[in-house]
Protein backbone atom coordinates (compact mmCIF):
# COMPACT_ATOMS: atom_id res chain seq x y z
CA UNK A 1 0.00 0.00 0.00
CA UNK A 2 1.11 3.36 -0.59
CA UNK A 3 0.22 4.59 2.80
CA UNK A 4 3.60 2.99 4.56
CA UNK A 5 6.05 4.66 2.56
CA UNK A 6 4.96 8.06 3.42
CA UNK A 7 4.25 7.23 7.07
CA UNK A 8 7.87 6.30 7.09
CA UNK A 9 8.95 9.79 4.99
CA UNK A 10 6.70 11.34 8.22
CA UNK A 11 8.46 9.83 10.77
CA UNK A 12 12.19 10.63 9.14
CA UNK A 13 11.27 14.22 8.42
CA UNK A 14 10.55 14.30 12.30
CA UNK A 15 13.62 12.69 13.57
CA UNK A 16 15.59 14.76 11.09
CA UNK A 17 13.92 18.12 12.18
CA UNK A 18 14.55 17.57 15.57
CA UNK A 19 18.01 16.68 15.05
CA UNK A 20 18.38 19.92 12.56
CA UNK A 21 16.90 22.12 15.95
CA UNK A 22 19.43 20.33 18.19
CA UNK A 23 22.07 20.95 16.49
CA UNK A 24 21.02 24.38 15.48
CA UNK A 25 20.29 25.20 19.67
CA UNK A 26 23.94 24.37 19.96
CA UNK A 27 25.49 26.35 17.64
CA UNK A 28 23.29 29.08 18.09
CA UNK A 29 24.69 29.51 21.69
CA UNK A 30 28.33 29.24 20.97
CA UNK A 31 30.47 31.88 22.10
CA UNK A 32 32.37 32.12 18.78
CA UNK A 33 28.99 32.04 16.77
CA UNK A 34 28.25 35.10 18.83
CA UNK A 35 31.24 36.90 18.19
CA UNK A 36 31.22 36.17 14.22
CA UNK A 37 27.61 37.73 14.67
CA UNK A 38 28.96 40.64 16.01
CA UNK A 39 32.00 40.84 13.61
CA UNK A 40 29.69 41.21 10.50
CA UNK A 41 27.35 43.59 11.71
CA UNK A 42 30.28 45.59 12.18
CA UNK A 43 32.18 45.04 8.86
CA UNK A 44 28.44 45.48 7.83
CA UNK A 45 28.13 49.27 9.12
CA UNK A 46 32.38 50.10 8.23
CA UNK A 47 32.30 48.64 4.38
CA UNK A 48 35.94 49.54 4.29
CA UNK A 49 37.17 48.27 7.47
CA UNK A 50 40.32 45.74 7.30
CA UNK A 51 39.83 44.03 10.37
CA UNK A 52 39.64 40.36 10.04
CA UNK A 53 36.94 38.05 11.60
CA UNK A 54 37.16 36.72 15.34
CA UNK A 55 37.54 33.35 14.09
CA UNK A 56 38.13 32.98 10.30
CA UNK A 57 38.29 29.37 10.24
CA UNK A 58 34.44 29.50 11.40
CA UNK A 59 34.08 31.62 9.07
CA UNK A 60 35.14 30.08 5.83
CA UNK A 61 33.91 26.50 7.02
CA UNK A 62 30.38 28.44 6.76
CA UNK A 63 30.94 29.91 3.89
CA UNK A 64 32.71 26.85 2.61
CA UNK A 65 35.61 29.12 0.88
CA UNK A 66 38.70 26.88 1.21
CA UNK A 67 40.79 28.77 -1.58
CA UNK A 68 44.73 29.11 -1.21
CA UNK A 69 44.83 31.89 -4.26
CA UNK A 70 45.12 35.38 -2.69
CA UNK A 71 44.02 36.49 -5.93
CA UNK A 72 41.16 34.49 -6.57
CA UNK A 73 37.67 36.37 -7.56
CA UNK A 74 35.72 34.28 -5.35
CA UNK A 75 38.59 35.28 -2.09
CA UNK A 76 35.81 37.20 0.28
CA UNK A 77 37.16 40.54 1.20
CA UNK A 78 36.43 40.25 5.07
CA UNK A 79 38.31 36.69 5.48
CA UNK A 80 41.77 35.29 4.93
CA UNK A 81 42.10 32.64 2.29
CA UNK A 82 42.16 29.31 4.76
CA UNK A 83 43.22 25.63 3.96
CA UNK A 84 40.75 22.52 4.38
CA UNK A 85 40.30 22.84 7.82
CA UNK A 86 41.60 19.41 8.63
CA UNK A 87 44.77 20.74 8.28
CA UNK A 88 44.67 23.92 9.23
CA UNK A 89 46.34 22.94 13.03
CA UNK A 90 49.30 21.50 10.71
CA UNK A 91 49.37 24.10 8.05
CA UNK A 92 49.32 26.67 11.06
CA UNK A 93 51.86 25.26 13.51
CA UNK A 94 54.53 24.52 10.19
CA UNK A 95 54.20 28.41 9.03
CA UNK A 96 54.49 29.71 12.42
CA UNK A 97 57.86 27.26 12.98
CA UNK A 98 59.66 27.48 9.33
CA UNK A 99 58.43 30.73 7.79
CA UNK A 100 58.45 33.59 10.46
CA UNK A 101 61.11 34.68 13.49
CA UNK A 102 60.65 32.86 16.30
CA UNK A 103 60.01 36.13 17.84
CA UNK A 104 57.49 36.94 15.60
CA UNK A 105 53.58 36.05 15.80
CA UNK A 106 51.98 34.78 13.33
CA UNK A 107 48.80 37.79 13.40
CA UNK A 108 51.14 40.54 14.15
CA UNK A 109 50.52 43.99 12.26
CA UNK A 110 51.96 47.26 12.81
CA UNK A 111 49.17 48.35 14.65
CA UNK A 112 48.06 45.26 17.30
CA UNK A 113 45.36 47.16 18.35
CA UNK A 114 43.52 46.45 14.85
CA UNK A 115 42.52 43.06 15.69
CA UNK A 116 42.57 43.57 19.82
CA UNK A 117 39.87 45.41 19.54
CA UNK A 118 37.37 46.70 16.51
CA UNK A 119 37.16 50.23 15.96
CA UNK A 120 34.07 50.77 17.43
CA UNK A 121 32.39 48.79 20.12
CA UNK A 122 29.82 46.27 18.51
CA UNK A 123 26.47 45.87 19.31
CA UNK A 124 25.21 43.61 22.18
CA UNK A 125 22.67 41.20 20.49
CA UNK A 126 20.68 39.42 23.38
CA UNK A 127 19.91 36.30 23.14
CA UNK A 128 17.08 35.47 20.69
CA UNK A 129 16.93 31.27 20.79
CA UNK A 130 16.68 29.65 24.52
CA UNK A 131 16.42 25.61 23.95
CA UNK A 132 15.36 25.16 27.68
CA UNK A 133 12.38 28.21 27.31
CA UNK A 134 13.26 32.05 27.68
CA UNK A 135 14.17 33.12 31.48
CA UNK A 136 11.40 33.93 33.59
CA UNK A 137 11.32 37.76 33.81
CA UNK A 138 11.83 38.37 37.64
CA UNK A 139 8.95 41.29 38.46
CA UNK A 140 6.51 38.47 36.70
CA UNK A 141 7.88 35.77 38.72
CA UNK A 142 7.35 37.77 41.85
CA UNK A 143 3.73 38.37 40.73
CA UNK A 144 3.23 35.21 39.97
CA UNK A 145 4.70 33.96 43.95
CA UNK A 146 1.91 36.28 45.05
CA UNK A 147 -0.82 34.66 43.61
CA UNK A 148 0.10 31.64 44.93
CA UNK A 149 0.73 32.58 48.35
CA UNK A 150 -3.12 34.45 47.62
CA UNK A 151 -4.61 30.75 45.84
CA UNK A 152 -2.45 28.86 48.88
CA UNK A 153 -4.55 30.46 52.11
CA UNK A 154 -3.24 27.08 54.07
CA UNK A 155 -0.25 24.43 53.37
CA UNK A 156 -2.33 22.25 51.68
CA UNK A 157 -5.29 22.35 49.30
CA UNK A 158 -8.02 20.26 48.30
CA UNK A 159 -8.68 19.54 44.52
CA UNK A 160 -12.07 21.91 44.77
CA UNK A 161 -9.43 24.41 46.31
CA UNK A 162 -6.95 24.02 43.60
CA UNK A 163 -9.14 25.33 40.71
CA UNK A 164 -8.04 29.19 41.29
CA UNK A 165 -3.85 28.11 40.49
CA UNK A 166 -5.22 26.07 37.14
CA UNK A 167 -6.96 28.94 35.57
CA UNK A 168 -5.42 32.46 37.61
CA UNK A 169 -1.71 31.50 37.41
CA UNK A 170 -1.69 28.39 34.34
CA UNK A 171 -3.73 30.01 32.22
CA UNK A 172 -5.73 26.64 31.40
CA UNK A 173 -9.38 25.72 31.67
CA UNK A 174 -10.59 24.61 34.89
CA UNK A 175 -11.40 21.02 33.43
CA UNK A 176 -7.86 20.88 33.52
CA UNK A 177 -7.70 21.43 37.05
CA UNK A 178 -7.33 17.92 38.21
CA UNK A 179 -4.81 16.91 35.53
CA UNK A 180 -2.17 20.19 36.94
CA UNK A 181 -3.10 18.64 40.23
CA UNK A 182 -2.28 15.38 40.18
CA UNK A 183 0.89 16.10 37.73
CA UNK A 184 2.10 18.47 40.62
CA UNK A 185 2.40 15.16 43.07
CA UNK A 186 -1.56 15.98 44.41
CA UNK A 187 -3.30 12.96 45.98
CA UNK A 188 -6.00 13.93 48.40
CA UNK A 189 -4.08 17.09 49.13
CA UNK A 190 -1.53 18.97 47.61
CA UNK A 191 1.40 21.01 49.42
CA UNK A 192 2.37 24.82 48.60
CA UNK A 193 6.02 23.67 48.40
CA UNK A 194 5.16 20.51 46.02
CA UNK A 195 3.30 22.80 43.78
CA UNK A 196 6.00 25.79 43.24
CA UNK A 197 8.39 22.64 42.94
CA UNK A 198 6.46 21.60 40.24
CA UNK A 199 5.43 25.15 38.81
CA UNK A 200 9.35 26.48 38.53
CA UNK A 201 10.55 22.89 36.77
CA UNK A 202 7.77 22.93 34.20
CA UNK A 203 5.47 25.49 33.88
CA UNK A 204 6.75 28.96 34.76
CA UNK A 205 8.93 29.96 31.77
CA UNK A 206 6.40 28.74 29.10
CA UNK A 207 3.32 30.51 27.74
CA UNK A 208 -0.19 29.77 28.40
CA UNK A 209 -0.24 28.03 25.21
CA UNK A 210 2.61 25.64 26.31
CA UNK A 211 1.38 24.85 29.59
CA UNK A 212 -1.70 23.24 27.75
CA UNK A 213 0.50 21.22 25.96
CA UNK A 214 2.94 20.20 28.28
CA UNK A 215 -0.07 19.31 30.96
CA UNK A 216 -1.99 17.50 28.36
CA UNK A 217 0.72 14.82 27.36
CA UNK A 218 2.77 12.28 29.05
CA UNK A 219 5.38 13.61 30.89
CA UNK A 220 8.11 11.45 28.97
CA UNK A 221 6.78 12.34 25.30
CA UNK A 222 6.79 14.87 23.48
CA UNK A 223 3.29 14.83 21.71
CA UNK A 224 -0.31 14.03 22.57
CA UNK A 225 -2.26 10.56 21.94
CA UNK A 226 -5.62 9.88 21.98
CA UNK A 227 -5.33 8.51 25.67
CA UNK A 228 -4.14 11.97 26.65
CA UNK A 229 -7.32 13.33 26.19
CA UNK A 230 -9.64 10.43 28.04
CA UNK A 231 -9.28 11.70 31.40
CA UNK A 232 -9.95 15.52 30.15
CA UNK A 233 -12.96 14.49 28.71
CA UNK A 234 -14.32 12.74 31.72
CA UNK A 235 -13.73 15.77 34.02
CA UNK A 236 -15.73 17.82 31.44
CA UNK A 237 -18.58 15.73 30.86
CA UNK A 238 -18.74 15.34 35.19
CA UNK A 239 -18.56 19.48 35.04
CA UNK A 240 -19.92 21.05 32.13
CA UNK A 241 -23.21 22.05 33.07
CA UNK A 242 -24.03 21.96 28.95
CA UNK A 243 -23.39 18.06 29.12
CA UNK A 244 -25.15 17.73 32.86
CA UNK A 245 -28.03 15.07 30.80
CA UNK A 246 -25.12 12.99 30.14
CA UNK A 247 -24.61 11.42 33.97
CA UNK A 248 -27.67 9.07 33.08
CA UNK A 249 -26.34 7.32 29.96
CA UNK A 250 -22.50 6.24 31.03
CA UNK A 251 -22.43 4.33 27.20
CA UNK A 252 -23.09 7.50 25.63
CA UNK A 253 -20.35 9.34 27.48
CA UNK A 254 -17.58 7.15 26.13
CA UNK A 255 -19.64 7.70 22.20
CA UNK A 256 -19.48 11.09 23.35
CA UNK A 257 -15.90 11.25 23.88
CA UNK A 258 -14.62 9.02 20.85
CA UNK A 259 -16.88 11.57 18.70
CA UNK A 260 -14.50 14.46 20.06
CA UNK A 261 -11.26 13.22 20.48
CA UNK A 262 -11.66 11.73 16.54
CA UNK A 263 -12.88 15.11 15.66
CA UNK A 264 -9.97 16.76 17.05
CA UNK A 265 -7.02 14.46 15.54
CA UNK A 266 -9.06 15.03 12.07
CA UNK A 267 -8.78 18.71 12.16
CA UNK A 268 -4.74 18.58 13.90
CA UNK A 269 -3.50 15.77 13.41
CA UNK A 270 -1.87 16.63 9.71
CA UNK A 271 0.43 13.47 9.31
CA UNK A 272 -2.75 11.08 10.89
CA UNK A 273 0.18 9.35 12.82
CA UNK A 274 -2.23 9.43 16.06
CA UNK A 275 0.27 12.09 17.26
CA UNK A 276 -0.13 16.12 17.86
CA UNK A 277 3.11 18.00 18.27
CA UNK A 278 3.53 21.08 19.75
CA UNK A 279 4.05 22.54 15.88
CA UNK A 280 0.80 21.26 14.71
CA UNK A 281 -1.19 22.12 17.99
CA UNK A 282 -0.24 25.76 17.27
CA UNK A 283 -1.31 25.70 13.53
CA UNK A 284 -4.74 24.37 15.20
CA UNK A 285 -7.58 26.60 17.23
CA UNK A 286 -7.96 23.94 19.96
CA UNK A 287 -6.39 25.53 22.69
CA UNK A 288 -8.64 28.58 22.11
CA UNK A 289 -12.00 26.39 21.72
CA UNK A 290 -11.07 24.67 24.85
CA UNK A 291 -10.62 27.91 26.78
CA UNK A 292 -14.42 29.07 24.84
CA UNK A 293 -15.84 25.67 26.12
CA UNK A 294 -14.88 26.65 29.55
CA UNK A 295 -16.51 30.29 29.42
CA UNK A 296 -19.93 28.88 27.61
CA UNK A 297 -22.39 26.68 29.48
CA UNK A 298 -24.39 25.98 25.86
CA UNK A 299 -22.00 23.43 24.70
CA UNK A 300 -23.92 23.33 21.22
CA UNK A 301 -22.56 26.74 20.89
CA UNK A 302 -18.99 25.14 20.44
CA UNK A 303 -19.46 23.99 17.07
CA UNK A 304 -15.93 22.53 16.62
CA UNK A 305 -15.16 19.63 18.46
CA UNK A 306 -17.66 19.64 21.09
CA UNK A 307 -21.31 20.34 20.10
CA UNK A 308 -23.16 17.18 21.18
CA UNK A 309 -25.31 17.96 18.58
CA UNK A 310 -22.82 17.27 15.68
CA UNK A 311 -21.82 13.98 17.84
CA UNK A 312 -25.94 12.82 17.80
CA UNK A 313 -25.43 13.87 13.92
CA UNK A 314 -22.51 11.31 13.85
CA UNK A 315 -23.76 8.43 15.92
CA UNK A 316 -27.18 8.37 14.31
CA UNK A 317 -26.07 8.33 11.05
CA UNK A 318 -23.80 4.84 11.82
CA UNK A 319 -26.32 3.74 13.82
CA UNK A 320 -28.64 3.96 10.72
CA UNK A 321 -26.54 1.23 8.70
CA UNK A 322 -24.62 -0.74 11.64
CA UNK A 323 -27.85 -3.43 11.28
CA UNK A 324 -26.81 -5.53 13.92
CA UNK A 325 -25.51 -2.32 16.24
CA UNK A 326 -22.12 -4.08 17.27
CA UNK A 327 -20.65 -1.02 15.91
CA UNK A 328 -18.41 -2.69 13.18
CA UNK A 329 -19.92 -2.02 9.33
CA UNK A 330 -18.62 -3.61 6.51
CA UNK A 331 -18.81 -2.93 2.97
CA UNK A 332 -22.40 -3.89 2.14
CA UNK A 333 -23.62 -1.75 5.53
CA UNK A 334 -21.43 1.04 4.55
CA UNK A 335 -22.92 1.09 0.83
CA UNK A 336 -26.20 2.06 2.60
CA UNK A 337 -25.03 5.39 3.66
CA UNK A 338 -27.89 7.81 2.64
CA UNK A 339 -29.58 5.83 0.16
CA UNK A 340 -26.89 4.07 -1.70
CA UNK A 341 -26.10 7.65 -2.45
CA UNK A 342 -21.89 6.58 -3.15
CA UNK A 343 -20.99 4.54 -6.68
CA UNK A 344 -19.40 1.01 -6.26
CA UNK A 345 -16.10 2.12 -7.26
CA UNK A 346 -15.74 4.58 -4.63
CA UNK A 347 -16.96 2.23 -1.97
CA UNK A 348 -14.37 -0.57 -3.14
CA UNK A 349 -11.97 2.46 -2.91
CA UNK A 350 -12.51 3.54 0.46
CA UNK A 351 -12.71 -0.27 1.59
CA UNK A 352 -9.22 -1.27 -0.09
CA UNK A 353 -8.26 1.68 2.51
CA UNK A 354 -6.91 3.89 -0.03
CA UNK A 355 -7.76 7.25 1.41
CA UNK A 356 -6.87 6.07 4.76
CA UNK A 357 -6.24 3.05 6.75
CA UNK A 358 -8.71 1.82 9.08
CA UNK A 359 -8.22 1.11 12.77
CA UNK A 360 -10.68 -1.55 13.56
CA UNK A 361 -9.43 -4.71 14.89
CA UNK A 362 -11.08 -6.58 12.67
CA UNK A 363 -9.46 -6.54 9.08
CA UNK A 364 -12.21 -5.28 6.41
CA UNK A 365 -14.26 -3.97 9.01
CA UNK A 366 -14.79 -0.19 9.47
CA UNK A 367 -15.28 0.86 12.83
CA UNK A 368 -17.41 3.86 14.44
CA UNK A 369 -13.74 6.23 14.85
CA UNK A 370 -13.26 5.31 11.15
CA UNK A 371 -16.58 6.23 9.93
CA UNK A 372 -16.01 9.51 11.55
CA UNK A 373 -13.32 10.40 9.58
CA UNK A 374 -14.80 9.32 6.46
CA UNK A 375 -18.42 11.64 7.21
CA UNK A 376 -16.72 14.79 7.57
CA UNK A 377 -14.81 14.65 4.51
CA UNK A 378 -17.88 13.53 2.92
CA UNK A 379 -19.96 16.48 4.11
CA UNK A 380 -17.06 19.09 4.16
CA UNK A 381 -15.42 18.83 1.20
CA UNK A 382 -13.86 22.23 1.71
CA UNK A 383 -11.39 20.83 4.14
CA UNK A 384 -7.72 20.38 2.96
CA UNK A 385 -8.02 16.92 4.94
CA UNK A 386 -10.95 16.38 2.80
CA UNK A 387 -9.97 17.23 -0.46
CA UNK A 388 -7.15 14.96 0.18
CA UNK A 389 -9.14 12.13 0.95
CA UNK A 390 -11.46 12.16 -1.89
CA UNK A 391 -8.23 12.93 -3.79
CA UNK A 392 -6.31 9.83 -2.75
CA UNK A 393 -9.94 7.79 -4.34
CA UNK A 394 -9.84 9.42 -7.37
CA UNK A 395 -5.93 9.14 -8.48
CA UNK A 396 -6.06 5.86 -9.59
CA UNK A 397 -2.20 5.34 -10.39
CA UNK A 398 -0.62 7.67 -7.07
CA UNK A 399 0.66 10.05 -9.13
CA UNK A 400 -0.66 13.33 -7.33
CA UNK A 401 -2.31 13.87 -10.44
CA UNK A 402 -5.90 13.19 -11.69
CA UNK A 403 -6.24 13.20 -15.35
CA UNK A 404 -9.20 13.01 -18.04
CA UNK A 405 -9.02 9.24 -18.11
CA UNK A 406 -9.70 8.40 -14.50
CA UNK A 407 -12.44 10.93 -14.01
CA UNK A 408 -14.36 8.91 -17.05
CA UNK A 409 -13.69 5.67 -15.15
CA UNK A 410 -15.55 7.42 -12.12
CA UNK A 411 -17.84 9.05 -14.02
CA UNK A 412 -19.22 6.01 -16.62
CA UNK A 413 -20.88 4.24 -13.54
CA UNK A 414 -22.54 7.79 -12.26
CA UNK A 415 -24.02 8.03 -15.95
CA UNK A 416 -25.58 4.91 -16.12
CA UNK A 417 -26.95 4.92 -12.54
CA UNK A 418 -28.31 8.95 -14.24
CA UNK A 419 -30.04 6.69 -17.41
CA UNK A 420 -31.45 4.30 -14.82
CA UNK A 421 -33.47 6.79 -12.52
CA UNK A 422 -34.56 8.65 -16.13
CA UNK A 423 -32.51 11.70 -14.82
CA UNK A 424 -30.64 14.24 -17.68
CA UNK A 425 -27.58 12.14 -18.74
CA UNK A 426 -24.59 14.79 -18.79
CA UNK A 427 -22.01 13.80 -21.24
CA UNK A 428 -19.01 13.32 -19.65
CA UNK A 429 -17.06 16.06 -21.95
CA UNK A 430 -19.54 18.62 -21.15
CA UNK A 431 -18.84 18.10 -17.46
CA UNK A 432 -14.71 17.67 -17.83
CA UNK A 433 -15.35 21.15 -19.83
CA UNK A 434 -17.40 22.52 -16.29
CA UNK A 435 -14.86 21.39 -13.93
CA UNK A 436 -11.93 22.89 -15.92
CA UNK A 437 -13.28 26.04 -16.47
CA UNK A 438 -14.10 25.95 -12.40
CA UNK A 439 -10.79 25.20 -11.08
CA UNK A 440 -8.44 25.92 -13.88
CA UNK A 441 -5.88 23.61 -13.48
CA UNK A 442 -2.18 24.59 -14.78
CA UNK A 443 -2.10 22.14 -17.18
CA UNK A 444 -4.97 21.03 -19.30
CA UNK A 445 -7.48 18.85 -18.14
CA UNK A 446 -4.49 17.53 -15.22
CA UNK A 447 -5.66 18.28 -11.63
CA UNK A 448 -3.39 17.85 -8.75
CA UNK A 449 -4.24 18.96 -5.04
CA UNK A 450 -2.90 22.20 -5.06
CA UNK A 451 -5.88 23.42 -7.83
CA UNK A 452 -8.31 22.02 -5.56
CA UNK A 453 -7.13 23.89 -2.48
CA UNK A 454 -6.74 26.99 -4.74
CA UNK A 455 -10.61 26.71 -5.20
CA UNK A 456 -11.79 24.78 -1.72
CA UNK A 457 -15.33 26.14 -1.71
CA UNK A 458 -16.22 25.12 -4.80
CA UNK A 459 -13.67 21.92 -5.06
CA UNK A 460 -16.33 19.19 -3.85
CA UNK A 461 -18.41 19.78 -6.59
CA UNK A 462 -15.30 18.40 -9.01
CA UNK A 463 -15.78 15.01 -6.53
CA UNK A 464 -19.47 14.95 -5.84
CA UNK A 465 -19.55 14.42 -9.88
CA UNK A 466 -17.81 11.67 -10.38
CA UNK A 467 -18.42 9.69 -6.76
CA UNK A 468 -21.70 10.96 -5.16
CA UNK A 469 -25.18 10.64 -7.17
CA UNK A 470 -27.42 12.11 -4.54
CA UNK A 471 -25.74 15.40 -3.99
CA UNK A 472 -24.14 15.71 -7.98
CA UNK A 473 -28.29 15.92 -9.31
CA UNK A 474 -28.96 18.22 -6.63
CA UNK A 475 -26.25 20.36 -7.38
CA UNK A 476 -27.57 20.37 -11.14
CA UNK A 477 -31.64 21.17 -9.70
CA UNK A 478 -29.61 23.28 -7.31
CA UNK A 479 -31.49 27.03 -6.70
CA UNK A 480 -28.58 29.74 -6.44
CA UNK A 481 -30.54 31.94 -4.28
CA UNK A 482 -31.74 29.61 -1.91
CA UNK A 483 -28.21 28.64 -1.75
CA UNK A 484 -26.96 32.41 -1.48
CA UNK A 485 -29.74 32.83 1.54
CA UNK A 486 -28.58 29.88 3.67
CA UNK A 487 -24.43 30.78 3.37
CA UNK A 488 -25.60 34.17 4.40
CA UNK A 489 -27.38 33.45 7.50
CA UNK A 490 -24.25 31.57 9.13
CA UNK A 491 -21.74 33.24 6.82
CA UNK A 492 -19.24 31.44 9.48
CA UNK A 493 -20.50 28.43 8.85
CA UNK A 494 -18.49 25.33 7.39
CA UNK A 495 -20.43 22.89 5.03
CA UNK A 496 -20.27 20.14 8.13
CA UNK A 497 -21.93 23.09 10.58
CA UNK A 498 -24.67 23.61 7.74
CA UNK A 499 -25.08 19.81 7.36
CA UNK A 500 -25.18 18.95 11.05
CA UNK A 501 -27.68 22.08 12.13
CA UNK A 502 -29.96 20.57 9.29
CA UNK A 503 -29.79 17.37 9.69
CA UNK A 504 -30.35 17.81 13.70
CA UNK A 505 -33.70 18.85 12.89
CA UNK A 506 -34.52 16.40 11.08
CA UNK A 507 -33.55 13.81 13.13
CA UNK A 508 -35.07 15.62 16.56
CA UNK A 509 -38.65 15.71 14.71
CA UNK A 510 -38.61 12.37 13.86
CA UNK A 511 -37.72 11.42 17.48
CA UNK A 512 -40.37 13.52 18.51
CA UNK A 513 -42.82 12.22 15.63
CA UNK A 514 -42.22 8.64 17.26
CA UNK A 515 -42.90 9.65 20.76
CA UNK A 516 -45.99 11.11 19.69
CA UNK A 517 -47.15 8.28 17.98
CA UNK A 518 -46.44 5.79 20.91
CA UNK A 519 -48.43 7.99 23.08
CA UNK A 520 -51.28 7.68 21.03
CA UNK A 521 -50.85 4.15 20.32
CA UNK A 522 -50.91 3.74 24.36
CA UNK A 523 -54.04 5.99 24.84
CA UNK A 524 -55.85 3.63 21.51
CA UNK A 525 -54.55 0.74 23.59
CA UNK A 526 -56.20 2.04 27.63
CA UNK A 527 -59.35 2.95 25.35
CA UNK A 528 -59.51 -0.48 23.89
CA UNK A 529 -58.95 -2.47 26.91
Amino acid sequence: MDILPQFKDSIRYELAKQKIDQHFAHWINLQATKSLVEKLIEDCKNPNSNSLHPNPLFTNRLSGSFSQNPNSPRRSSLTPPLSPPTNYENRLSQTTTHSLPADHSLFQTKNPQTLAEPSKPGPNIPQFYYPRGKPIDPVLSDKNLKIIATCFVKDNLKLIEFENITTQLCGLPKYLNQKVFTSAGGGETLSKSQFIKYWKSELESKTPFERFFTVIKKPNKQYIDRDDFRPILKTLMDSHPGLDFLKATPEFQDRYADTVIERIFYAVDANDDGKITMRELKRSNLYDICLAVDEEEDINKIRDYFSYEHFYVLYCRFWEIDTDHDFIIDKDDFSRYEGHTLSRKANDRIFEQIPRQFNCDKPGKMAYNDFIWFMLSEEDKGSKRSLSYWFKIVDLDNNGIITAYEMEYFYEEQLRRLEYLNQEAVPFKDVLCQMSDMLCPKVENQFTLADFYLKKSISGVFFNALLNLNKFIAYEQRDPFSQKKEISENPDFSDWDRFAMTEYIRLAMEEENAESNEVLDEEWDSDHD
